[in-house]
């Protein structure tokens, strides 16, 4: 991700009852992660905050504004935001190889992280059967 700009990516977050598209946009101030998740008619789901040690999530929708749903989706925001900095701890602990030309991160059996040379990233969250896919919108698809 481009430290100094923002960042658009389509997402598709599958889980087991139901796959959800919309638009994951992030941007680096002052340190934070700062962004948001859009679905494809323009209703914000979300707002976020992520460091290293904590990702809070804001203006939260209310289907999902649940204490178990957001602990999750907070947790899997963070993981895929701060897996790079040297200061999250998981990040840290987490086992990184190479397959082919992909990198993949995981930690324990819970969490993995792939990224793939089509500036693709795809999480995916074993315990709770979640996958979020994140594909890099360009210039021309806005």
């Amino acid at each position: 991700m481009d430290s100094t700009k923002k960042n658009d990516f389509r997402l598709l977050l599958t889980t087991p009852q139901a796959n959800i598209t919309g638009i994951f946009i992030v941007k680096q101030v002052n340190g934070e992660w700062r962004g948001t998740i859009i679905n494809e008619f323009g209703i914000k789901i979300l707002d976020f905050v992520s460091t290293p040690k904590k990702c809070t999530l804001l203006n939260v929708i209310s289907f999902i504004d649940k204490w178990y749903i957001k602990k999750t989706m907070a947790s899997d925001i963070r993981f895929i935001m701060e897996i790079d900095n040297p200061n999250y701890t998981v990040g840290i602990k987490a086992n990184r190889q190479l397959v082919g030309d992909t990198l993949v991160v995981s930690y324990k059996k819970e969490k993995e992280i792939r990224r793939f040379p089509n500036e693709e990233v795809q999480y995916k969250n074993n315990k709770r059967a979640l996958t979020y896919s994140l594909k890099k919108m360009y210039e021309t698809e806005r």
